[in-house]
């Protein structure tokens, strides 16, 4: 039976006692097991939501930056409104979230970078850089900007029932606000976008044909 077992691991006897000797010469198997598990803690659902809080925070405070430059960079007067208008409403968010914060005893300065939200901003940027002023770029600023809508939209949805779990009411109500306005704001951009794109689709055609006519 312990032969059948070596072997369908590849091991030899041979083999295994030198794995093993090997590792009680330099205690390598030990060590690095144990620093591999020595960042883990014993976390509970309060860290994970305090955590999660801090991503969104983050989140939200990277995207003040951003939108200023998103609707300084819209070609449809719609869609640099919806910018500015959000921009706004971002601004509020974050205030709510400091209010959370001060109810859960949670200090805003033990900042938690969203990386998630750090790409989404990256990739804006490169629109930026990469497309010149036309809707052609609008589409594409529709586009990274739902995507960011729909990272804080599953981001507020996950705290609002961690929140509601724990037992935390008033802050589940809340956060219910704030991803509800997500949610308006992804419809809103939705609808802007069916106009845009036409407008997108019409002026490509028309500059395939003028590359044609050359």
């Amino acid at each position: 039976m312990a032969r059948t077992s070596n072997n369908s691991n590849g091991i030899t006897k041979k083999n295994r006692n030198s794995f093993l000797n090997g590792n009680s010469k330099n205690g390598s198997s030990s060590k690095n097991g144990s620093a591999k598990t020595s960042k883990k803690s014993n976390k509970t659902l309060e860290d994970l939501f305090e955590e999660g809080l801090k991503d969104i925070y983050s989140a939200e405070n990277q995207l003040i930056e951003a939108l200023p430059e998103m609707a300084k960079a819209a070609y449809n007067e719609d869609l640099q409104d919806a910018f500015e208008s959000h921009l706004q409403q971002t601004r509020r968010q974050t205030e709510r979230l400091e209010k959370i914060f001060d109810r859960l005893g949670i200090d805003k300065k033990e900042e938690k970078v969203c990386e998630a939200m750090k790409g989404l901003v990256k990739e804006t940027e490169e629109i930026l850089e990469e497309f010149d002023r036309s809707p052609v770029r609008d589409s594409a600023l529709i586009i990274a900007a739902q995507k960011v809508e729909h990272y804080e939209i599953a981001s507020y949805g996950s705290l609002c029932e961690l929140a509601d779990v724990l037992g935390h009411a008033k802050i589940a109500e809340m956060l219910d606000r704030s991803l509800q306005e997500e949610e308006e704001t992804d419809h809103k951009l939705t609808g802007i976008a069916q106009d845009v794109n036409d407008e997108a689709c019409e002026v490509s055609h028309i500059g395939e044909e003028e590359e044609e006519m050359a």
